[in-house]
């Protein structure tokens, strides 16, 4: 079901923080490294990561604005600054209240330092090799990556929706992944379509800040 811009700026405005329904917070979630199981705080009713919580100053969700809708995407309009405790943070997660997780507050999730991204397939030579092909992906060895299914596809067969992999075997237009840094390649064993996301998690050995510029939020329903 593509949309055009019309409809997907539409769709993306019914989130803003004016609407009762939008996203109007933004938390900071950990880390969760478990391939090959989903990592992320997922697309549940209810966000299957660990929060920030504690520290001094005491962390809490931030209040968003958004800019109007425009090519299909929609950003954060000003900075937003989160206080967090010692820890290792991977995700920004989108919410529809300043606490509560229980089922009606929260939206959904984007990958911390994720601007890398697109689209890769795996056809019947990229099975053989290990390979997901995607032509100038701008991933480099040992970066970590997430990956998605696309509209009604299916990966291909030996990745895992949301587990986050490490880079290995990079070219170019092509590129690996494996479970653990320098790991062996997945193996893939069939052919599919994804969507992969790069993510780049904020380690703290102590209290810390994470900022998040202006227009660094990027809801995308470009795939759509």
């Amino acid at each position: 079901m593509p949309l055009n811009d019309l409809a997907r700026n539409a769709a993306l405005d019914g989130l803003d923080e004016s609407v009762g329904a939008g996203i109007t917070y933004i938390g900071v979630n950990t880390l969760v490294t478990a391939p090959p199981s989903d990592g992320t705080p997922g697309t549940g009713a209810t966000a299957a990561s660990t929060e920030a919580t504690g520290g001094s100053p005491t962390y809490a969700r931030q209040a968003v604005t958004w800019a109007a809708a425009s090519g299909g995407q929609k950003s954060n309009s000003s900075a937003l600054t989160f206080d967090v405790p010692p820890g290792t943070y991977a995700f920004l997660t989108l919410w529809n209240a300043s606490t509560g997780n229980t089922g009606t507050q929260y939206r959904g999730w984007l990958p911390i330092n994720g601007s890398v991204k697109g689209f890769g397939e795996v056809d019947s030579a990229d099975v053989t090799a290990d390979t997901i092909t995607s032509s100038g992906h701008g991933l480099a060895t040992n970066d970590r990556v997430i990956l998605f299914n696309i509209f009604a596809e299916s990966l291909p067969t030996g990745l895992v929706e949301g587990a986050v992999y490490y880079v290995v075997g990079g070219t170019t237009d092509t590129f690996q992944v494996a479970s653990t840094q320098g790991g062996s390649a997945i193996n893939i064993t069939g052919q599919g379509e994804l969507y992969f996301q790069k993510i780049t998690p904020e380690v703290f050995g102590s209290q810390g800040q994470i900022t998040v510029a202006a227009s660094a939020l990027v809801l995308d329903a470009t795939g759509i």
